[in-house]
């Protein structure tokens, strides 16, 4: 009888995840709306599969993300809440928190620009 090595929560026996995911979790989060932009346009980062389908509908209603929950996003987009939640980690957020601050402070600079 031989012993498997225990497996990590990543599922795999070292616990390391795919590359994608090492990126994922190395890459530094877009400081504001327009680095996020421009890093999309540059393709520094790829959404696969219903990540852009969220994406695309954060980046069309900014401002109902700056107050939405990410409950509420995920009703709008018809995907789960997982989901929503995972584009900011994929994004390189720690919390979905800090991904829908990046889009109170546009609102807040933009307000601040025109007084």
């Amino acid at each position: 009888m031989t012993t498997q090595p225990p497996r990590h929560a990543s599922g795999t026996k070292d616990g390391g995840g795919s590359k994608a995911q090492a990126r994922r979790e190395s890459r530094t989060p877009p400081s504001n709306l327009y680095e996020l932009k421009s890093m999309i346009a540059k393709r520094e980062v790829v959404f696969p599969g219903e990540l852009e389908r969220v994406m695309r509908a954060v980046l069309d209603q900014p401002e109902f993300t700056a107050f939405s929950t990410a409950t509420s996003i995920a009703g709008k987009c018809g995907v789960s809440r997982t989901t929503v939640v995972r584009l900011a980690s994929h994004l390189g957020f720690g919390k979905f928190r800090d991904f829908k601050n990046l889009f109170r402070e546009h609102f807040k600079e933009a307000a601040n620009a025109g007084r």
